[in-house]
């Protein structure tokens, strides 16, 4: 992951927020958080997913799934989760396009598909059929679930991470409470993959109060915390809150929140 962390970001963290500071009514109670609305991001039964793991030969891999939980593909191995993401993204790319998908014939005499990237790599594979036409299928189920996916990202609402790209052409992440509000902005990354992984470090790190660093603004007026990597990286900034209290409220709403939010 890149953790290339900019001196510019507690300034571009605290002026972006400061407009509208927190109040007592911007942190959310625990039903608020962890309940889900219909055709949100976190209500996987209205969408395609995407699932993230790391298998035993040390290789990230994720598969697309259906809102049935049923594989549509999955990709290649790769070599760090940053770099998964990054095949993610062009398998976003690549998988709306039907001349990117290629059906071939197994070892065992059946048929499969892959879907390849422009410069022809491999980036994900389908299940192999008995037949070529029964692969032929499973094509046009990829190009339907990606595009279900696709729109599914642009038109988020509720509980989330949303990647952003600002006029520098730098990337960063938003993490959304459930009425919308944002709650966390990251670091800026060089890459759209990049500021993904690092929505990933918020999850993995944000679970645990002691990552957590409330701090005054320096102006004395607020409080606002960072949320920081086991190496001390920042990760995230938060909005400023009128108090120090306020501000650890806040601290304690995003450790409730983050288990509930899909990343993918």
């Amino acid at each position: 992951m890149s953790n290339r962390f900019v001196a510019l970001l507690s300034a571009f963290a605290l002026t972006s927020v400061a407009a509208a500071c927190a109040t007592e009514d911007d942190l959310l109670d625990s039903e608020d958080i962890t309940s889900i609305e219909s055709n949100s991001w976190g209500d996987l039964s209205s969408r395609p997913s995407v699932e993230l793991w790391k298998s035993t030969d040390g290789q990230f891999r994720f598969h697309l799934l259906e809102k049935s939980q049923e594989v549509v593909f999955t990709s290649q191995g790769y070599a760090s989760r940053t770099n998964a993401l990054n095949g993610l993204l062009s398998v976003l790319e690549n998988g709306k396009l039907a001349s990117q998908y290629q059906v071939l014939t197994a070892a065992n005499g059946g048929s499969y598909f892959n879907l390849v990237a422009a410069n022809k790599q491999v980036i994900a594979t389908g299940h192999v059929h008995a037949t070529a036409a029964e692969a032929e299928a499973d094509v046009q189920t990829a190009l339907a679930n990606v595009a279900s996916y696709q729109k599914a990202w642009d038109t988020a609402t509720g509980a989330r991470f949303a990647v952003k790209q600002d006029s520098a052409g730098q990337w960063y992440f938003n993490l959304h409470a459930r009425n919308g509000s944002v709650v966390l902005t990251s670091q800026k990354y060089t890459t759209k993959a990049a500021a993904l992984n690092g929505a990933f470090s918020t999850a993995d790190n944000g679970l645990t109060a002691a990552r957590y660093d409330v701090k005054p603004t320096a102006s004395g007026t607020g409080y606002y915390f960072n949320l920081k990597a086991t190496n001390g990286q920042v990760i995230a900034t938060s909005q400023v809150y009128a108090n120090k209290y306020s501000a650890e409220r806040g601290r304690d709403a995003i450790i409730t929140l983050l288990p509930v939010v899909p990343l993918l």
